[in-house]
């Protein structure tokens, strides 16, 4: 029997351009199985059961230094339990620990 495992993931602000764009670049780098739907206005990015965004992935995606903070500007909404949000990345799982 197979399992279908859930999506997780987030809606991007496509007015982000290079930013967003690195943004999926790098989400597509760390992860497998993402899929990405393009709704004009926003993207629909989303893993099978675990996402990771790594800020060195990020950077190096865009060509220069970026702050995970700004993941605030361009995420109107996500899907999952966020289970880590530092500096270095942002987790989002439906494992939710807690």
């Amino acid at each position: 029997m197979t399992v279908k495992q859930a999506y997780v993931g987030m809606d991007l602000d496509t007015s982000g351009g290079d930013i967003v764009r690195a943004i999926i670049e790098a989400v597509q780098a760390d992860n497998e199985g993402v899929v990405v739907e393009d709704y004009t206005v926003y993207k629909k990015v989303k893993s099978p059961g675990h996402m990771v965004l790594r800020r060195e992935t990020v950077e190096e995606c865009l060509g220069r230094d970026w702050d995970m903070d700004g993941v605030h500007l361009y995420m109107t909404s996500y899907f999952g339990f966020i289970e880590d949000w530092d500096e270095e990345q942002l987790i989002i799982s439906w494992d939710n620990k807690e």
